[in-house]
């Protein structure tokens, strides 16, 4: 705290806060805070197509995370510069991170094959935790569809079709697990970050 026209020793001691030369630069916004920074998103760029922008680091990263600081704006930075994070942040990065990471490798690795109903309509489709993910359609019209299988009956739940208009395959597929996941997990955390994902990429 500064007082105009008082000496340094004029000040009560309650004033008065000793600081090492780095923390002093911080507090004068001469040096990048390490704390006071708030997540604002994440996003998965699909390969190293972006740069941590955190002085000194500069690195090619995947997952970009954007956070802000009151005085110094927006910054984007790698999983590995969360020093910029609040506590909080942190622990909300790791877990939009696994989340990412569920969602790519489901993409990656799981297995579909094609249907047909008995309207004679065409489908793909794939299992997951013995539930059912569907998708309709071609080129960049896809509608898709989630199956929930009730424990001990050998009958499918068919839900309602979902329009996913000017996405590709592997993206209708995305946007098809998310929701399967979304209706499953019992975990409220996963739940709500999974919403606000499904939001943003809709």
């Amino acid at each position: 705290m500064y007082k105009p026209r008082l000496k340094p020793w004029e000040y009560p001691a309650s004033d008065c806060l000793t600081l090492c030369k780095g923390c002093h630069s911080k507090e004068h916004g001469l040096v990048e805070p390490d704390s006071g920074w708030t997540l604002v998103s994440i996003d998965d760029l699909g390969g190293l197509d972006g740069i941590c922008e955190r002085k000194g680091c500069g690195t090619e990263i995947r997952y970009e995370h954007i956070t802000y600081h009151p005085n110094w704006g927006y910054k984007s930075v790698g999983s590995t510069c969360v020093e910029h994070l609040t506590r909080e942040d942190q622990f909300l990065s790791q877990e939009v991170l696994k989340v990412f990471k569920n969602i790519s490798g489901f993409i990656n690795t799981s297995v579909w094959e094609n249907g047909v109903t008995k309207n004679g309509k065409h489908f793909t489709y794939t299992t997951y935790s013995h539930h059912q993910i569907r998708i309709y359609g071609k080129g960049t019209y896809f509608s898709y569809q989630i199956a929930l299988k009730r424990k001990g009956e050998r009958w499918f739940d068919y839900g309602e079709f979902i329009q996913a208009k000017n996405k590709t395959l592997d993206q209708v597929k995305e946007l098809g697990f998310i929701v399967l996941k979304g209706l499953i997990t019992n975990d409220e955390t996963e739940k709500e970050l999974l919403r606000n994902i499904y939001s943003r990429i809709r």
